[in-house]
């Protein structure tokens, strides 16, 4: 926990950034944490960025960089702009969501340490984070 606290705080993430760094965060050490290399890392940003067009002009490393700095490499993101940085962040949480094809229950677990993650960050600085919960549970419509 404590090395997601910090790499919210060193990557920048300010207003409702937070929540989306949180989540960023987990989901890139649920997918990398148990044991990966820097060509793991490689492959899933190529696989990730393939289908954007324009996203071969951004140098790799520069790709690789939101990633590796959510394992601890923060340093690589010292010259990213908060708004790239965000932008990278959502299109590769989308695809590390989809690659995990969470149960609806995998899921409200997921929510819930976003959710928590993000409170620990934002509460020593007297910030508080509307629930999420409620804005992804599925709807049942009868």
């Amino acid at each position: 926990m404590d090395q997601l606290l910090d790499g919210l705080e060193t990557s920048g993430w300010q207003g409702g950034n937070q929540v989306i760094g949180a989540a960023f965060a987990i989901a890139v050490d649920d997918r990398f944490a148990a044991g990966h290399s820097a060509t793991d890392v490689a492959r899933f940003v190529a696989e990730t960025r393939t289908p954007f067009p324009g996203a071969e002009s951004l140098p790799t490393l520069e790709m690789e960089g939101p990633v590796r700095a959510a394992l601890g490499e923060v340093g690589l993101i010292d010259n990213l702009s908060s708004e790239t940085a965000l932008q990278m962040q959502i299109v590769f949480l989308g695809k590390l969501l989809q690659d995990r094809d969470l149960t609806e229950t995998q899921l409200e677990k997921f929510v819930a340490d976003v959710e928590r993650t993000a409170a620990d960050y934002l509460e020593p600085a007297g910030l508080r984070i509307a629930s999420i919960s409620d804005s992804v549970r599925p709807t049942t419509q009868t």
